[in-house]
């Protein structure tokens, strides 16, 4: 029986750097942009995430992560003109009221945040070295993520992105490598608040392996339906 890994629930910054950006992103006030910018920083967590820990990722593995929640329904595609006049029309609106945006953004940074720290632990169980545990392994994710009603990270998560200024300039520095005044000081606040995380992050880890035991045991009993 081989040890269960420990949730690494210290900061790194390497780990949520992209989580972070893709929340912010919601801040720029040129919609559909700010949407671009999310995109590019949140397919870009699972392979970020992979490197840090040493894995690599293969191309369909990596296609199952970045996979949006209720892809592949017919139903949404088809109504995929109407949604994106509604969502302009709604993301016009979170420009005129900033606050709202705020609300949003911070909401955003809190939900990657706990998105980048699952598919750490996700790699860390061995869950993303095959497609078909890849496969349980984000749907476990989702599950703990729909789960989640509140969370010590938000308040910490609203805090960041108060703080935020001249976020189109410091996302296309990220974009290139480099880091401004804004990533500084973000990175400071999180690594001083991190420590306090420790507790919620182990539970989160709990959650996910129910959930990953559920998904699998629901798996195979509908193989072994289909096979009977």
């Amino acid at each position: 029986m081989t040890d269960k890994p420990v949730p690494k629930t210290e900061f790194d910054w390497a780990m949520y750097a992209d989580a972070t950006f893709a929340g912010l992103a919601i801040l720029i006030p040129l919609p559909p942009l700010d949407a671009a910018f999310e995109f590019y920083f949140r397919t870009r967590m699972p392979r970020a995430i992979a490197r840090r820990r040493g894995q690599t990722l293969t191309p369909e593995v990596v296609r199952i992560m970045n996979r949006a929640h209720g892809d592949g329904c017919l139903a949404g595609c088809l109504m995929a003109p109407l949604n994106g006049t509604v969502w302009l029309i709604k993301r016009l609106s979170r420009k005129i009221l900033y606050f709202l945006t705020v609300k949003e953004a911070s909401d955003k940074v809190s939900s990657y945040w706990h998105r980048a720290f699952l598919i750490d632990y996700m790699l860390l169980e061995g869950h993303a070295a095959q497609p078909e545990t890849a496969l349980i392994g984000r749907s476990a994710i989702e599950a703990v993520l729909g789960d989640i009603t509140t969370s010590p990270l938000l308040q910490l998560a609203n805090q960041v992105t108060r703080g935020v200024s001249h976020i189109w300039r410091t996302l296309r520095k990220a974009r290139q490598g480099e880091e401004d005044e804004v990533v500084q000081e973000t990175r400071a606040q999180m690594e001083q608040n991190w420590s306090s995380f420790s507790a919620y992050f182990i539970e989160l880890a709990r959650q996910y392996d129910q959930a990953y035991r559920e998904i699998e045991q629901e798996r195979l009993s509908r193989s072994l339906e289909v096979k009977a």
